[in-house]
């Protein structure tokens, strides 16, 4: 025979409690453990228990599956085949059954602790020195249980299963207590207590799962911390690459701002003494100079004001970029400006033959913005119209918009421009004709600089075209600039 049964007695009952209780705080994490030491302090603390084992329900196999098992070797679990005899299968009837091969485990047609699990109420098997056909008396009601088996070596004499169940946990698996000898080894007593032990075990066992459940999270969260940080080191050095690339783009820039503007007064100085000698030699009444020399110095003076012109472009460009513009808000006649810088550039539109004409509509003349700037932006249209304008005429046009705002727009009949190079015309060097080839000449200056002073003078520019068809730039200013 094995041990005696355990004693009701409350120490006894407080120690085993506590023993479970004191598992339950433990933060063992890794749940196999937990399992291995639950099943052994239960095994060596309840007196009549030989043996005790844990199987917990799978929800991936729906199924339950032994977990842990100490006081049973390895030959008895395959001759009990606990493993197979723990799968669920519902009957035909509502009932519950395992589902066994050939060979017959320790009871037939039903599975003692899939019947704990499934109902949650804890179950006593007791075996017989009889015959298979007779009947125990004390036997756990059940309507499952058709058979009952002799108990030997390979068969407990009782067994008792308690379902893992807490309120918060709801059901686990379940814990079987065995004995091999003692049919009686579990009395009413030793039952509540085992009862109460599968409640603490439930909460230690769910306890574990959460605590790993929460380490995996705090792992996971940890990794992509670490990814972050990383990712973040990365962004940081790109955003350092890209600041110190900024500086060096702005650093080139101004290397470029400068060498423009000093480029530009070098070449400006003797461009104007040349200028000025070809007028002098044009000038001269007296002069034994030829026709052919005429025609020549004539030549140089009009390709020199073309080259000036290109150098006026690149130091205004300079003076833009590096800020240097001067701004001088003053009160003007609108009127009379437009029609002086027209009239000074009618000879260049005379020249092809070009009709050029001026419409102001006005209520009121007068203007508050720079004149000097106004003027500047004016004629890079004018010139930039009767330029690309082989036949027809250009036209300038002035009116009101509202009582705080003018437009004026200079209107031609040229060679248009394609949609595609719209949205273009208006960037830094750039022309619609990039080619080396090109028919009209220039530094692709003109437009830029007018752009970057209308915005000085807070106001915008726009342009409708069509190929074949002509242009039309029309510009808008505030009538009074706010300062």
């Amino acid at each position: 025979m094995g041990k005696e049964s355990i004693s009701p007695q409350l120490p006894q009952q407080l120690e085993i409690l506590q023993l479970l209780t004191n598992l339950t705080n433990q933060r063992l994490i890794h749940l196999p453990d937990l399992l291995e030491l639950i099943v052994r302090e239960v095994r060596n603390t309840v007196e009549s228990a030989q043996f005790c084992l844990i199987a917990l329900y799978n929800d991936q196999t729906q199924e339950l599956e032994l977990n842990s098992a100490v006081g049973i070797s390895a030959e008895k679990l395959r001759f009990l085949q606990l493993n197979r005899s723990l799968k669920t299968k519902h009957s035909c009837w509502g009932g519950w059954e395992n589902s066994i091969g050939d060979d017959e485990p320790f009871y037939r047609n039903t599975s003692l602790l899939n019947q704990v699990f499934v109902t949650g109420v804890s179950q006593l098997f007791k075996g017989s020195r009889e015959k298979p056909d007779s009947v125990v008396d004390d036997l756990v009601s059940c309507p499952l249980f058709s058979y009952v088996p002799t108990y030997s070596t390979f068969t407990p004499a009782s067994m008792y299963a308690v379902a893992i169940k807490s309120a918060q946990a709801g059901r686990l698996g379940v814990l079987v207590l065995g004995n091999w000898e003692n049919p009686h080894a579990f009395n009413a007593a030793s039952q509540n207590l085992l009862d109460a032990l599968g409640e603490v075990a439930a909460i230690a066992i769910n306890n574990a799962i959460m605590l790993q459940v929460l380490q995996e999270r705090e792992e996971r969260l940890a990794k992509q911390n670490e990814i972050l940080l990383a990712q973040n080191r990365e962004l940081e050095q790109i955003r350092q690459q890209m600041q110190l690339q900024n500086q060096q783009l702005l650093e080139a820039a101004e290397l470029k701002s400068q060498f423009l503007a000093t480029t530009s007064h070098e070449l400006r100085t003797p461009l104007n003494v040349i200028l000025g000698l070809s007028q002098v030699l044009l000038r001269q009444r007296t002069s034994s100079l030829s026709q052919l020399q005429i025609e020549m110095v004539q030549r140089i003076l009009n390709n020199g004001n073309h080259l000036l012109s290109i150098i006026e472009d690149m130091l205004d460009f300079a003076n833009v970029e590096a800020g240097n513009v001067c701004f001088y808000p003053e009160e003007f006649n609108l009127g009379d400006l437009v029609l002086t810088t027209v009239a000074e550039h009618r000879f260049l539109a005379e020249e092809k033959l070009l009709d050029l004409q001026v419409e102001i509509n006005l209520a009121d003349n007068s203007m508050m913005n720079d004149s000097d700037r106004l003027r500047q932006v004016l004629v890079k249209l004018l010139l930039n119209a009767i330029k690309f304008t082989p036949r027809g005429k250009v036209t300038v046009k002035v009116w009101d918009i509202s009582n705080d705002k003018i437009a004026i727009a200079v209107q031609d009949t040229g060679i248009g421009i394609a949609p595609h190079h719209l949205e273009c015309i208006f960037e830094q060097f750039r022309q619609v004709d990039q080619s080396n080839s090109r028919q009209y000449e220039g530094m692709g200056l003109g437009l830029a600089i007018t752009r970057s002073l209308l915005q000085m003078m807070q106001g915008k520019i726009s342009v409708f075209s069509q190929v074949g068809e002509g242009s039309t730039f029309q510009i808008e200013l505030p009538r009074k600039i706010s300062q």
